[in-house]
């Protein structure tokens, strides 16, 4: 792993931070398949304090994408993320079905069918993308244009719901719980200070 690009780097965190490490792992493994819903907090102060960012970007121009909610309802933003992301991808493989005499049935079906579990699935996946992308360039329809908008969504996505334990445990505790409860392919990742870090050391349900 640590041989991988990280996307996430250079934060304006405070010195000796020892959640940053976490969030730069997520960028090395998921790359730029990642879709992030980040709760206020820390998180949010150093992951978009503009002018700059420490989300980056790698040599394609490609990179995790992320958004920053209010405090009490990142969870059902990350959700929200997701439902968009699942709505999306089964209208481009409608697109897709409508699209097969024009595109091959050949190519439509094997981008259906691929097998993105590993990082050789994705990388396959990735190529029959940018070969269904210049066929679509090549078609004069109104779905191959619908299509084109649609068509990163068929290389598979990681979307995380980030945040620190004032957010988890205390104040979008339930929007999290209901979440959870929905059972969607969503990931969680909780950066546990046991303290709410950004706003002076407060105690939060974490707090030992």
């Amino acid at each position: 792993v640590q041989f991988l690009q990280p996307l996430f780097e250079f934060s304006g965190a405070c010195a000796g931070c020892g959640e940053t490490p976490y969030v730069k792992l997520l960028s090395q493994l998921f790359g730029d398949r990642a879709i992030i819903a980040n709760a206020t907090g820390c998180s949010s102060i150093y992951g978009g304090n503009l002018p700059t960012t420490p989300w980056s970007f790698n040599e394609e121009g490609k990179g995790p994408a992320w958004s920053n909610s209010l405090f009490e309802d990142n969870a059902e933003f990350g959700l929200g993320m997701r439902l968009a992301i699942d709505k999306q991808l089964e209208h481009a493989l409608e697109l897709l079905d409508r699209l097969s005499s024009d595109i091959g049935k050949d190519l439509v079906s094997e981008i259906k069918k691929a097998d993105q579990s590993t990082e050789e699935g994705l990388y396959k996946q990735r190529e029959r993308v940018k070969i269904l992308e210049n066929k679509l360039k090549k078609i004069n329809k109104a779905e191959a244009k619908d299509l084109l908008s649609l068509i990163d969504v068929l290389t598979i996505k990681s979307v995380w719901i980030l945040g620190g334990d004032g957010w988890a445990y205390d104040i979008g505790y339930g929007g999290l719980d209901h979440v959870i409860a929905q059972r969607r392919n969503v990931n969680i990742l909780v950066l546990d200070t046991e303290t709410y870090s950004n706003t002076g050391g407060q105690m939060s349900k974490a707090t030992p």
